[in-house]
């Protein structure tokens, strides 16, 4: 928001989430310029481009009483977990790795996204999985903390795609290099 401001301040940016359109015929019209994200599945009509990786993370308050760095498997398991329950590729993964591992079978509390989870967390005792730019940048304003997992876990990529017919536009173009400037990993 601030570079766009910065460098182009009449840019008007709306978003809209993903699984709430047809993303490809949205993007094939130009009504929708670009897209964001760790898509799994994805029209060979879209052109990709890495913007960084991260790993996912437990993140829990400060000074949680039974959170130690380096704890078990088992007692990993023992604590209190919020599953964000999103159905949305490829956060679907890091479920299916939970319920493998017998966590969310024993999950009491689950959210249908990451939006509420830096306010749960930072006034329980519960402790979550979650991508781990979203933990660096909940910890400190929540007094929150956050841990490499006791179970193996996937990568999490995201990439910004677009539709070829809109590759040689320059304002998609702009749009682009802008948030590869922001955030992609050097």
């Amino acid at each position: 928001v601030e570079q766009c401001r910065l460098h182009a301040p009449q840019v008007k940016i709306s978003t809209v989430r993903a699984s709430s359109v047809d993303l490809m015929a949205e993007m094939e019209t130009g009504r929708i310029d670009l897209a964001l994200g760790a898509f799994d599945e994805v029209s060979g009509a879209l052109y990709h481009r890495r913007l960084f990786q991260q790993d996912y993370v437990c993140m829990y308050r400060q000074h949680h009483p039974l959170m130690k760095v380096g704890m078990s498997n088992r007692d990993f398991l023992h604590l209190e977990h919020l599953i964000v329950s999103t159905k949305e590729s490829p956060y679907d993964k890091i479920n299916q790795s939970l319920d493998k591992a017998g966590i969310k079978a024993q999950a009491s509390f689950t959210v249908p996204h990451f939006s509420a989870v830096p306010y749960l967390v930072s006034t329980t005792d519960l402790v979550v999985i979650v991508p781990q730019k979203l933990a660096q940048s909940a910890a400190s304003p929540f007094r929150l903390a956050y841990c490499k997992p006791p179970i193996k876990l996937p990568t999490l990529q995201t990439n910004i795609f677009w539709h070829r017919r809109f590759a040689q536009d320059e304002g998609n173009q702009w749009l682009r290099t802008l948030l590869v400037t922001c955030f992609a990993d050097q």
